[in-house]
Order: C-alpha cells, then sequence, then structure tokens
C-alpha cells in the first residue's frame, strides 16, 4: 500500500471511530401505563392481563389490589381527589354513589354493540347512559334435598316451581323431624335476609322504588304478599345466621335453603355425596312469570379524570370478552361471567348446579341505582326481621318501610 492511501485509510478509521464515540445509545420503546384497580387476587387477574398486554405492545398494565369496605373507602377518597385509576372495578353497592357524584367516564358509545352480549347492564346505567361495563355476577337461587325430600314423601324429588308447593315440600320435611328442618330463613344476616325478601318481591311482581327512581311504592298488595308468605315459611324451617344455615345445609339437615356459589363450593369441598340440585327462586303460581332472581355483580369503570380513559376501554373491553370472563369466573368459583349463554360452555355444562345459578341471571333484577339505596336495603331487611320475630303483621311491616323509604327516596 502506498504511504498517501495508507493515511487515508488511518483518517478515514479515525473518523469512523469518532462517529462510534459520538453516537448516541438506542432509547427504549416508550411504554405507556395504564393503572387498573381490582379486588379479585392478584395470581387470577395478572395471567388475563399479561394476555393483554402481549396483544398490544407498547402498553403495561400495573394492577392495584384492593379488599373490601377498605378498597371502597379508598376508591371514595380517589374520586372526591381526583386522583384515579384509569380502570375501576366497582361492585354493586359502589355503583349508586359513583354514578351520583357524576364523575364517572360515560362509556355510551364505546360499549353500545355490547348490550346484547352482556347481562347486568342495570348495574352500570343511568336511562339511556352507560357508565361502565358488566364484568362477572352474581344471584342466589333454591338450595334442595333430595333425601330429605324423598324420605319426607313420596315420589321423586322434584325442585317446586310455585309458593305452595315449596310451602308443602317444607312442612313435609319439618314434620318428619329427624333433626331435619324445611327451610331456612336467615334473620340474624340483614344484607342476607333482605336479599331474601327482594327476591321473592321480585317473584311475586312487587317493586321498591318506581321506575324514575323519585317514588317508594313498597306498599303494595303484592309486597305483603310475598312478607306474608316468608312467615309462613318460618313455621316450617329454621331461623339462624347464613353460615349456620349453609353448615346446616352441608350437613344434610335443611332440605331448603336460598343460598350463592359459595354454597357449591362447600359441599364440593364437605359434602361431595349430598344429594342436592338448584333451582330458580318459585313463583307465586304456575300461571305467574318464572321466578326472578335477585343479582348482584361487578362492574368496570373509567372516570372524567383518568388520564387514558380510552385504552382503560380497551382493557375493559378485553377483561369480559367471553373467554377472560369465563376463565376469571373459573378460576373464582363465586361469581359467573356476565356474558349472555355463558352456562352452555363446557365448564358450567359439567356443574349443573352452578349452570343453574348462572341461567338465573336471564331474569335477573338488580338493585336500582339510587344513592340511598344501602340504607333502603337496612330498612327493608330490618322491617322483615321485626315481622319474622312476631313484632309486627307483615302488612304493618310493609307499612312502616314505605314510610321510611319515602324519606330516603328524597336523599339523592
Amino acid at each position: 500500500m502506498t504511504r498517501p492511501a495508507a493515511c487515508l485509510s488511518v483518517s478515514l478509521a479515525a473518523l469512523a471511530l469518532a462517529a462510534l464515540s459520538c453516537a448516541r445509545p438506542a432509547r427504549a420503546p416508550q411504554v405507556t401505563e395504564i393503572v387498573f384497580w381490582e379486588s379479585w387476587p392478584t395470581a387470577v387477574v395478572a395471567p388475563i392481563v399479561a394476555d393483554f398486554e402481549r396483544g398490544h405492545p407498547g402498553l403495561r398494565v400495573r394492577v392495584e389490589r384492593f379488599e373490601g369496605e377498605a378498597g371502597a373507602a379508598r376508591i371514595r377518597a380517589a374520586v372526591a381527589a381526583d386522583s384515579v385509576p384509569d380502570l375501576c372495578q366497582a361492585g354493586a353497592a359502589l355503583m349508586p354513589g359513583l354514578l351520583a357524584g357524576g364523575k364517572l367516564a360515560d362509556w355510551s358509545a364505546g360499549v353500545a354493540d355490547l348490550r346484547p352480549a352482556l347481562r347486568g347492564w342495570e348495574l352500570c346505567s343511568m336511562g339511556d347512559a352507560l357508565y361502565g361495563v358488566p364484568w362477572v355476577l352474581d344471584s342466589r337461587a333454591l338450595f334442595y334435598d333430595r333425601t330429605l325430600l324423598e324420605r319426607a314423601r313420596p315420589g321423586p324429588a322434584r325442585p317446586p316451581a310455585t309458593w305452595d308447593e315449596l310451602d308443602r315440600a317444607a312442612a313435609a320435611v319439618q314434620r318428619r323431624g329427624h333433626g331435619a328442618h324445611g327451610y331456612g330463613l336467615p334473620v340474624a344476616d340483614s344484607s342476607m335476609l333482605a336479599t331474601q325478601v327482594l327476591s321473592f318481591v321480585a317473584a311475586g311482581g312487587g317493586s321498591v322504588l318506581s321506575p324514575d327512581l323519585r317514588r317508594a311504592v313498597f306498599d303494595s298488595a303484592a309486597n305483603v304478599k310475598a312478607l306474608q308468605f316468608l312467615l309462613g315459611l318460618r313455621r316450617a324451617g329454621r331461623v339462624a345466621s347464613q353460615d349456620a344455615l349453609e353448615r346446616d345445609f352441608v350437613a344434610g339437615r335443611l332440605a331448603f335453603l336460598m343460598a350463592g356459589p359459595r354454597l357449591v363450593e362447600a359441599l364440593r369441598r364437605e359434602s361431595p355425596g349430598l344429594r342436592y340440585g338448584v333451582a330458580p327462586v318459585p313463583r307465586p303460581a304456575r300461571d305467574t312469570l318464572a321466578g326472578v332472581a335477585w343479582a348482584a355483580g361487578e362492574v368496570l369503570v373509567s372516570f372524567n379524570a383518568s388520564k387514558r380513559k380510552h385504552l382503560a376501554l380497551d382493557l375493559a373491553r378485553f377483561l369480559v370478552e367471553p373467554a377472560n370472563a369465563l376463565r376469571l369466573a373459573e378460576a373464582l368459583q363465586v361469581v359467573g361471567p356476565a356474558t349472555v349463554g355463558a352456562e352452555t360452555a363446557g365448564y358450567f355444562r359439567a356443574r349443573p348446579a352452578r349452570a343453574a345459578m348462572v341461567r338465573q341471571l336471564a331474569g335477573a333484577r338488580f338493585a336500582p341505582n339510587h344513592p340511598a339505596w344501602a340504607a333502603m336495603q337496612s330498612v327493608i331487611a330490618g322491617e322483615a326481621g321485626l315481622a319474622l320475630r312476631d313484632r309486627k303483621s307483615a302488612a304493618q311491616a310493609v307499612r312502616d318501610a314505605q314510610a321510611r323509604l319515602v324519606v330516603l327516596v328524597g336523599k339523592r
């Protein structure tokens, strides 16, 4: 190589090294974070969220778990301070207050196409506007012990379809005795008693509030009849806490009990040999509409003050997809997907009791989104409890409840 060529080569190499030394390091891809508050075990939710992240490069979901009343208080404080997550799980008890506050993001346009595919829109709607999307639901159904029924009366153990059939079947088991009772009434638990009263009120065609939520309409003949029916069941059963009644059912000492999916799991673990069935809430007579379940649930919402509302909506839509909602319900064992027709999935077909509870959601009634609903429910439970303790007649309890509900309706 000639000297000029060698010098040129050295000069080019030096320039290349200088360029490399001055080059800026490559930047890591920018990641956008979505903050998601929810109450389920992280080990259950995290894998589903990870699937969402894999399908959305550049997005990261920070899942923060809350629990019980402390979680509800945390959400209320965050809303008051406008320091809210992007996506938040909210239960039926929390939604009336959130809706009344006017701080939830309106998702009407973003979830309109999901209306036919999901149940439970009542939980997150005000009028025609939708302020969330239903995620998972929970209802109560009538559990019955086949063995106790067959011992108490001839013929196969068919579930009662009407109030009269339930009353006669429970009375037959009660008369037979041998340590078994006909029907369990959870008078010791205010929320469970209210749910039971409201289930029979709904089955009987009664209501608590007018459709516009501006009037109390509890003082009706239908509601008196429903409470009188429950008073009659007391004579054919046992009065205790819900936990005690569920233990009795698991032990084969109770013929009928209104309960939820938790009892299915208790039976699977503790009494796998018990012959039982799950049926819809009985109706007043065979020529009336099928029994109506009183249901609750969990919805997904965002807030006007959320930083990434549109991304939160994308995550919410992913979480309520049938496969993902079913995956969550399978892991939790205590709720059903909000998905219409979820009971036809293989998981539920293999579990008839759970399938019956999910199927019942087709005719479910949900708590009205009135901000004073929690207090109203306590009033109904309190007055029903007094009647069940022979402190009042059914008619008087309904009248007194109406008077107190009228006051609460004005507290919007």
